[in-house]
């Protein structure tokens, strides 16, 4: 599955709930406090799976060192597992087996961004793409979450069938058949802006001052835009979309009141819907998501097929 930019339904949430984050936080306590509650939120697996997941692993390794025995012993005790967690919970499906993290952190200015992307065109129109690739590697200023899960579907059935294949002395199709189920695992890539985080949290540090702090609170607010801006540059979001623009357009009323009547506790409610909807434009990016696991399981539909093909790519590897 291809990486792409998508922002969970845990991130709005974030996003909405400005009591998670403290005044003036800092960008490493973001990422810690962002880290900790997807983990808190993370699925883990039925220690079952877990089992039978580790048991198909140490199977695999012993096929490589031709191991037949031990590695029957190992997908014997998979497969008992796996029917276990399914006579637990029938409805297993798509199973989050591990969640990675990766934090790229870019401290540029929207003007040091801007100076970089100018430079860098100027070196595409000269066709120079590995200076271009060197000066845009660092702009990435993000928490890079990636899931990997188990199809409940195809892979507990692949482990049986290699089974069936060991016990026929046929290790080179038991080989072909756990390679291929490997290959079905779901990967999913959750990106998750820090320029966004930070301009959430400048808001919420504005929307906690002393209403007499009228000058803190407007400089708070340039540096919330400004980080909206770095997010555009970077192109986690797109200036021109109205989610954007409604929300530029609510930090300019805030300034607006902070600076007249000051009446801004209605505003500031209003901004933190603003914030979701601008994460919410990219849920679209889920449904493609959805849509390729469900082609991906579709691909292999029953352990017949999935012998089958295992089969024919033995044959064409011994051609």
């Amino acid at each position: 599955m291809k990486k792409r930019l998508l922002l969970s339904t845990l991130t709005a949430g974030l996003l909405l709930s400005t009591s998670m984050l403290q005044a003036k936080t800092d960008t490493k306590t973001l990422i810690k406090q962002e880290i900790t509650e997807t983990q808190k939120n993370f699925k883990k697996a039925p220690k079952e799976i877990d089992e039978a997941f580790n048991a198909s692993s140490i199977a695999m390794q012993n096929l490589q060192y031709k191991k037949i025995d031990e590695a029957k012993k190992q997908l014997k005790r998979a497969t008992e597992k796996f029917d276990l967690a399914l006579k637990n919970d029938p409805s297993l499906d798509i199973v989050p087996l591990d969640e990675q993290f990766a934090v790229f952190e870019n401290l540029s200015s929207t003007k040091e961004i801007n100076h970089i992307l100018t430079v860098t065109k100027d070196l595409l129109v000269h066709h120079k793409l590995n200076e271009v690739r060197i000066a845009l590697a660092p702009l990435r200023d993000e928490i890079d979450i990636e899931t990997i899960s188990l199809p409940m579907k195809i892979f507990p059935i692949a482990m049986k069938d290699a089974l069936k294949a060991l016990d026929k002395n046929d290790s080179k199709t038991a080989m072909f058949i756990m390679a291929k189920a490997y290959n079905t695992f779901l990967v999913e890539d959750v990106t998750i802006p820090l320029p966004l985080l930070k301009a959430q949290d400048l808001i919420a540090d504005a929307s906690n001052l002393d209403k007499s702090k009228k000058d803190e609170a407007l400089k708070i607010l340039d540096g919330a835009k400004e980080e909206l801006e770095r997010a555009n540059l970077l192109g986690y979001t797109n200036k021109h979309s109205p989610e954007y623009k409604a929300l530029v357009n609510a930090i300019d009323n805030i300034e607006k009141e902070i600076k007249g009547k000051n009446v801004v506790e209605k505003l500031y409610d209003n901004i933190k819907k603003d914030f979701v909807s601008l994460v919410n434009k990219s849920e679209a990016e889920k449904d493609v998501n959805k849509y390729e696991q469900k082609e991906t399981l579709k691909a292999i539909k029953n352990s017949k097929k999935f012998l089958n093909e295992a089969k024919k790519d033995e044959n064409k590897t011994i051609k």
